[in-house]
């Protein structure tokens, strides 16, 4: 019985692993096909990118280990509430080892599945952005603003996920930092590989000063664009999943239908009862 509660522990964890949203191939495989950021100056700041700055979160790898960590102890101590609760055996504290070495397992699991949902939401969202932050930056280019200063207006008086990139981009340039590095910086930590795209424009556009609003105008159609595309897929998915099991159930049934009749009379002919 105590191997039985296990298994379907196991199960659970596993299904919750499993439910989680994959990312497409091609976000999976930008991160490594960005360009790499351009060194600073001799003896001038580094900024060394968060590796979870696309979650939002501005954790270190030890910082995110002491969390993961904290998550797995309190779901070892989970598993030690529930078996002393005799939910699976007769004898108390039969299941303590294995329910508490589930809890944490699971604890461990949950906290990475919500830093992965935080990332895709982030994603998401940001993607939904980016033509509207390109149309703004286009007009206060226009209007004869800087990179940098269109960038700091944007900030000042817009909220989402753009508006915290671009944040951290003008925090890094405050530090020391070049605006072109800073924007190459945010490339490597966007939370859509999309995005990365107009950091890598903005940044070029600042160190060559090329024609930036036109630039920007033909970046927003791609974007429109690609946003299309992403919604028709999304439309398309979502019905499958919809009328897919309807269709499952439905098409076994009609053919059933259509069959009795001729089998029957096969059967009739054949001189059976």
């Amino acid at each position: 019985m105590n191997l039985l509660a296990a298994l379907l522990m196991a199960a659970g964890i596993m299904l919750i692993v499993a439910t989680r949203r994959s990312r497409p191939l091609s976000e999976r495989v930008a991160r490594y096909l960005r360009p790499q950021p351009a060194p600073g100056p001799p003896g001038g700041p580094t900024h060394d990118p968060l590796p979870f700055a696309d979650a939002g979160l501005d954790w270190s790898r030890s910082e995110m280990l002491v969390r993961r960590t904290a998550s797995a102890a309190a779901g070892g101590v989970g598993g030690a509430l529930i078996a002393q609760g005799d939910l699976f055996v007769q004898g108390p504290g039969r299941s303590l080892a294995s329910l508490v070495a589930l809890g944490s397992i699971a604890g461990w699991l949950v906290f990475g599945v919500w830093i992965s949902t935080r990332r895709d939401r982030r994603a998401r969202i940001l993607r939904f952005e980016l033509p509207i932050v390109t149309d703004a930056l286009s007009l206060r280019v226009i209007a004869g603003e800087s990179v940098a200063t269109a960038a700091q207006s944007y900030v000042d008086e817009s909220s989402g996920v753009a508006a915290e990139e671009l944040g951290t981009a003008l925090t890094d340039v405050s530090t020391g930092s070049g605006i072109a590095e800073a924007l190459q910086r945010n490339v490597h930590r966007t939370a859509d590989p999309e995005a990365a795209r107009l950091y890598t424009l903005l940044a070029h556009a600042h160190d060559t000063g090329s024609r930036l609003a036109d630039a920007l105008g033909d970046l927003g159609t791609d974007y429109r664009a690609a946003l299309a595309r992403d919604l028709t897929a999304e439309g398309g998915r979502r019905a499958l999943t919809t009328y897919g099991p309807v269709l499952a159930l439905m098409v076994p049934v009609t053919l059933l239908f259509l069959l009795y009749p001729t089998l029957a009379g096969l059967r009739s002919l054949a001189g059976g009862p």
